[in-house]
């Protein structure tokens, strides 16, 4: 048996990189080859890949292609030879990216778009939340086999930065947030429940937003200017950047509350790195949030910045409450775990 998989930028955090990274130490440590092909690969990444220029085609593998953007990989994999698996990620809808990014608002409706052409040149179908396989039947696909995302648990067991977890151990309240930063995120409504917070609640809280601050600069600065006029300083809110991984290990260390006011997401892993900790959640029930946490977590059914701040309090006042919530997350992330296993990806392969 041989599996390539195909993505088209190779990058190290990313939550489809790693997983497909994890895949490929999987099967080659089963003494099975696999390859990985992508477009862009990080430079600590390229020996564990090949780009699309360098690849050698093989009619014999069984290739899969991890869809989430627009690419110039979609092209070659319609007319790529042998047996094909297209397994979504999810596409965010354009609409988030408009007054944005004209070039995301554009690659996003073009991935629709190719996302159409390309279902219709492969033999097999896998997404990674019921959401997600929801938008492949929407679209007319038969048969789709759900598999979540996967974790290499041992990226977690790292050492942390003290250094770094000290500078927010100061009987404040940490409540943070882990993700991109992108106008689906709905990052000023976690700013307006922390305003709100502060101004009526408690002035003991701050909001760590843990995430690279580069992706959409014209949003991270709306972001800025929001919370300047809601007169939130510097040591209330704090976006992190690019973390290493000590030091991305020491916002879940150090936090109170995992907070999520996103519209849209396809699975979330955050989440799951939340359970990984122990860690309550509170988030706005859309997209695959809800399955995603599999009752772990405060859900809301509906955004409302005095709702969320006051089911925050609550969290962080109600010991019993906590507690509970902590071992709830980490029974999610225990039956994530034999969800998750690599194994059933691959007898689910071995299978076509």
């Amino acid at each position: 048996m041989i599996v390539e998989q195909f993505l088209s930028g190779f990058h190290a955090g990313d939550a489809v990189g790693n997983s497909v990274l994890y895949f490929h130490k999987f099967l080659t440590g089963r003494g099975i080859e696999s390859r990985i092909v992508a477009l862009t690969i990080d430079a600590d990444l390229r020996s564990q890949a090949v780009y699309l220029r360098d690849y050698v085609e093989n009619p014999r593998a069984l290739k899969i292609y991890h869809f989430a953007i627009a690419s110039p990989l979609s092209e070659y994999f319609v007319g790529a030879p042998g047996k094909k698996v297209l397994l979504y990620h999810n596409v965010t809808p354009s609409r988030f990216f408009s007054g944005f990014s004209t070039q995301l608002e554009s690659l996003t409706k073009k991935a629709r778009e190719e996302l159409m052409q390309v279902k219709e040149h492969c033999d097999f179908f896998i997404a990674d939340s019921i959401f997600n396989a929801g938008e492949l039947r929407e679209l007319g696909v038969g048969d789709v086999f759900v598999f979540p995302v996967m974790i290499d648990g041992c990226d977690y067991n790292g050492p942390i930065s003290r250094s770094f977890a000290g500078l927010f151990q100061d009987g404040i309240a940490n409540l943070i947030f882990v993700g991109r930063i992108t106008p689906n995120k709905k990052i000023e409504d976690l700013i307006k429940i922390l305003s709100f917070y502060k101004k009526y609640l408690s002035p003991a809280v701050r909001l760590i937003v843990a995430g690279n601050t580069h992706t959409l600069p014209r949003y991270y600065y709306a972001l800025r200017d929001l919370a300047q006029r809601l007169q939130l300083e510097a040591r209330d809110l704090v976006f992190t950047g690019h973390l290493p991984m000590d030091e991305f290990l020491a916002v879940y260390g150090m936090a109170d509350v995992f907070v999520s006011m996103s519209e849209h997401e396809g699975f979330c892993l955050p989440l799951i790195e939340s359970c990984r900790f122990g860690l309550p959640v509170v988030a706005y029930d859309a997209g695959a949030v809800g399955e995603t946490l599999a009752g772990a977590g405060m859900l809301l059914a509906r955004k409302d910045v005095v709702a969320a701040a006051a089911l925050i309090e609550r969290v962080l006042n109600d010991s019993l409450l906590r507690e509970r919530l902590r071992q709830s997350a980490r029974q999610r992330f225990a039956s994530y775990q034999q969800q998750a296993r690599p194994e059933i990806l691959l007898s689910y392969l071995e299978k076509l």
